[in-house]
């Protein structure tokens, strides 16, 4: 019977270690101070990328792929005459699909089949300058389509220090008058974690429409800024 007894209080004892309501797994919390800081840093953009597309339709899939073929090689050769250097652009997406002709006059699908081509591609520049020369360019060449413009700096690590420093500058300082406000010290940063949010300026330019015999005027093309947010969680040791 005593045995029994001494083998309760034991069991008694160690179930209450895990009620504790700051430990876990036997390691205590630290009672400590949990804040967020925000900071943004904003550069002029200095890059920019440039979506295009050549669209193809055909019941022929050769034809469909000869076609293509013959426009991207017209829209490239006529961004790099302007300026846009070859290795700076690249294919990004390539599809070919079949699809049953439908006649939408007798509801009917006619048994012939179009071949759909769609060939992507994206021109780096490390200048905002050639941005309207090189779009013209593309469309008169042989794009059909561009998709969107993304602009954004060459520093982006200076940037991302920035604004990092910012960030924390405004969590010490949001944590500080936590402290003061519940009348507590405050001891050490005991954990950190950052995640950033890239806010670059788009722009898109619609539907180009090849032709050979017209040149398509340089849209003017404004480059704006490029911000980036870098967000802080810091959680800080009460003493």
């Amino acid at each position: 019977m005593r045995m029994f007894l001494l083998a309760a209080a034991v069991a008694l004892m160690v179930t209450g270690c895990g009620d504790v309501g700051n430990e876990i797994s036997g390691q205590a919390y630290p009672p400590s101070i949990s804040v967020t800081g925000v900071g943004t840093a904003t550069g002029v953009a200095d890059m920019v990328s440039i979506n295009f597309n050549v669209d193809v339709s055909n019941i022929d899939a050769g034809v469909a792929v000869s076609e293509a073929t013959e426009l991207a090689e017209g829209a490239i050769a006529a961004a790099v005459e302007v300026g846009a250097e070859e290795t700076g652009i690249e294919t990004v997406g390539y599809s070919l699909y079949m699809e049953e002709e439908y006649d939408y006059n007798t509801y009917e699908y006619t048994g012939e089949n179009i071949y759909h081509l769609t060939h992507a591609f994206t021109v780096k520049l490390n200048t905002i300058d050639q941005v309207g020369d090189v779009i013209a360019a593309l469309v008169s060449g042989g794009a059909t389509s561009i998709g969107g413009i993304y602009f954004t700096v060459s520093n982006k690590d200076e940037l991302i220090a920035e604004a990092r420093e910012m960030a924390l500058i405004e969590a010490r300082k949001t944590a500080e008058q936590l402290a003061e406000g519940v009348n507590v010290s405050l001891g050490d940063p005991i954990s950190v974690s950052e995640w950033i949010d890239y806010y670059g300026d788009y722009g898109t330019y619609g539907y180009g429409g090849y032709s050979e015999d017209y040149y398509y005027d340089s849209p003017p093309i404004s480059p704006g800024n490029s911000s980036i947010t870098l967000n802080v969680s810091v959680s800080y040791e009460i003493d």
